[in-house]
């Protein structure tokens, strides 16, 4: 048995950890089995003894949407009255919030003590030749945390695709897949059929197989010929249930947020889910559809502890909270933060500004990944931004300021720059006025970078 590294601080293991590979933060990397392979995922789950199966896992794909629906669910199943384990990436401000429990960060020492006991099984991959990356051994980690927290239940957020997603190593009782959209496209597809494909590779026998994504559309077929394939029941949005009546408003003054929806089964029911008129505090119609498919994945999967009662699905989805989607700051002028990145995010969140500040200057603040759809994204915002205020998170993917406003002027978009965020949020706040509203868009990481000021 190999002798385990001993970690003093969090700090000293996140370090060590961020040593390995990390594909979020390079700006190229190739997309195969070599990089992306689940076979050493599964030899260190099984060294390990198999933390993922000590609970129910269940874990959510998908283009946009993962991180609110993944949020909404957790909540759901704490509402249940069980000890429920949240991974997810990236991170906004500390590393500390991707591994959450009963939705607080999980214990320093659990993590730390996951990590340490890892360290010689990790080098010794990396001897036979078979290196593990950064993501890989953090959600290999975040099992391990979540069986020493003493768990009930893990929700765990894909990071890219699916077919050779780590998370996917993992055994699970439900898989969600949320959405999808033109992202990642030199790696997963240039069609949202060949993403889908992708990301629908992770179905599995047996395992219910929540899609918000229709059966008639494109993606939809291949995501359903991928569940015949793979033998897991297949539980899509607008043939086994529907979201209608979708009501989202959003109070300037107390800067409440709400999305109000009812959900409703299908012809072919599903078995648990019954007619409700739910809630959810966050902005936004797109919000409806990831806490119904939150919702849907509780009512579908079979879980240990019993079943989820509609009570536990309300009480869940009342309390989701989740940063950096459209989340509002306090103070004048209003300023959102949002963590859209492709055309499709964009063009939700354009639509929605556009509904909450109906008047004034509307001032984007954007900094986007060079590898992401940048002309597809900014062109969402016109008719709705005034200005544009172009910046960088200062990651290494980041696009320059200065290329960023060149794409937005190329548009017809009025665009300035800004070095970094910091001095983008006074500029942007200048240029907007008291009345204004000032939005902070184009990565997870800018979001985090505004939001840690």
């Amino acid at each position: 048995m190999p002798r385990n590294r001993r970690f003093r601080t969090f700090d000293d293991a996140f370090a060590w950890l961020a040593e390995r590979t990390n594909y979020e933060t390079m700006a190229t990397q190739r997309y195969d089995a070599r990089t992306y392979g689940l076979a050493r995922v599964e030899r260190l789950l099984a060294d390990v003894g198999r933390p993922d199966r000590a609970f129910d896992v269940v874990q959510v794909l998908g283009s946009k949407g993962k991180g609110s629906t993944a949020a909404a669910l957790a909540e759901v199943l704490r509402a249940s009255g069980r000890r429920v384990g949240l991974f997810t990436s990236p991170h906004l401000m500390d590393p500390r919030e991707r591994i959450r429990v009963n939705g607080r960060p999980a214990p320093d020492r659990l993590v730390r003590d996951a990590l340490a006991s890892l360290v010689p099984r990790v080098e010794r991959a990396a001897r036979r030749g078979e290196p593990l990356t950064f993501f890989e051994v953090h959600t290999v980690a975040a099992l391990l945390a979540f069986r020493a927290a003493r768990c009930d239940a893990v929700v765990l957020e894909a990071g890219m695709g699916g077919r050779l997603d780590a998370t996917t190593a993992a055994d699970a009782v439900c898989k969600v897949l949320t959405s999808v959209s033109l992202d990642h496209t030199q790696h997963l597809g240039r069609t949202r059929a060949a993403i889908a494909r992708e990301k629908a590779a992770a179905a599995r026998k047996g395992v219910p197989f929540v899609s918000g994504e229709i059966t008639t559309s494109a993606a939809g077929r291949v995501v359903a010929a991928a569940c015949r394939r793979a033998g897991a029941p297949l539980v899509a949005i607008g043939r086994d249930f529907r979201v209608a009546g979708v009501r989202t408003s959003f109070d300037r003054a107390t800067r409440r947020a709400s999305t109000t929806f009812r959900l409703t089964p299908g012809p072919s029911a599903v078995p648990g889910l019954s007619p409700a008129r739910l809630e959810v505090p966050l902005l936004g119609a797109h919000q409806a559809r990831n806490a119904a498919l939150a919702a849907v994945a509780a009512a579908c999967a079979r879980w240990r502890g019993g079943a989820i009662r509609p009570e536990h699905v309300r009480r869940g989805l009342a309390r989701t909270m989740v940063r950096a989607r459209l989340e509002a700051l306090p103070g004048r002028p209003l300023v959102f933060v949002d963590g859209a990145h492709n055309p499709a995010s964009f063009g939700v969140l354009a639509r929605t500004v556009r509904d909450v500040a109906p008047t004034g200057p509307r001032v984007f603040i954007v900094g986007m990944a060079a590898d992401k759809d940048v002309r597809g994204s900014l062109r969402r915002l016109r008719g709705v931004t005034t200005l544009v205020v172009a910046t960088t998170s200062g990651q290494a993917r980041a696009l320059s300021p200065e290329a960023l406003a060149r794409a937005a002027r190329s548009l017809g978009l009025r665009a300035e720059t800004a070095g970094d965020p910091s001095s983008a949020l006074r500029q942007a706040r200048r240029r907007a006025g008291k009345d204004g509203t000032v939005v902070v868009t184009g990565s997870l990481y800018l979001c985090g970078a505004v939001l840690g000021l």
